[in-house]
């Protein structure tokens, strides 16, 4: 039996699509969260949090929080089609993936709280130390994230440039990583634009990618 009879390429395209809407959502959901015209996203502090309403952030949250583990259908998707005849390394890789998107609505759950403690700090109603240590229990889940998409982003390019995937080789150059990066290079170039997109760098980048995937693999009859 081969890998292509217990994936089928069709059931690969509905995981797709699945990871796509939950980008989308996902995006959504953290632009309604944090989103602010001309925001410091820089900010240590999350003072952009200030101008964001508690109607906002409860739509936000639920909305980031309820779409968000739709990224695993869009992992097994990307990791059937970048290695179709390695199973057992494409579930290793799908599981330490999943790992981190697991890890990122946990991180995504906590924005809501984190702008309520700051917002309560604005009118003394909190103290600088439970942000501090808000702040220490957030910011490694989605460091991890970071860490393990950039480690997937090099398995990403090499794979597909050893031609042994369902990608051309030009998609090679979507990598998750060089997605975020460029993210973060325009608004750090052009901030008047970047604060549009750099809230929802990592929906945005993988909007960017599950389309692409979906595209490029429609045309595919089975491998």
């Amino acid at each position: 039996m081969t890998c292509v009879d217990t994936n089928p390429r069709q059931n690969l395209v509905w995981f797709g699509i699945a990871g796509l809407v939950g980008a989308l959502l996902t995006g959504i959901g953290e632009g309604v969260l944090q989103l602010v015209p001309g925001g410091n996203y820089t900010d240590p502090d999350y003072g952009f949090f200030l101008d964001v309403s508690r109607a906002r952030l409860t739509f936000g949250h639920f909305l980031s929080v309820s779409a968000a583990p739709l990224y695993l259908a869009g992992y097994w998707h990307l990791t059937g089609h970048l290695l179709p005849q390695a199973p057992k390394w494409r579930f290793g890789i799908f599981v330490c993936c999943a790992w981190a998107f697991i890890l990122a609505t946990v991180w995504i759950g906590q924005r809501a709280l984190i702008a309520e403690t700051v917002q309560d700090l604005s009118s003394d109603g909190a103290s600088l130390d439970l942000l501090v240590h808000q702040r220490l229990l957030h910011e490694p889940l989605v460091n991890a994230l970071r860490f393990v998409m950039a480690a997937f982003s090099i398995i990403w390019i090499r794979r597909i440039l050893s031609g042994k995937t369902r990608y051309p080789r030009w998609m090679a150059l979507f990598s998750p990583a060089l997605l975020l990066a460029l993210i973060f290079g325009l608004y750090a170039a052009a901030p008047v634009i970047g604060w549009l997109v750099l809230p929802t760098a990592m929906n945005t980048s993988h909007a960017i990618l599950f389309t692409l995937s979906l595209l490029t693999t429609s045309r595919i009859e089975g491998q």
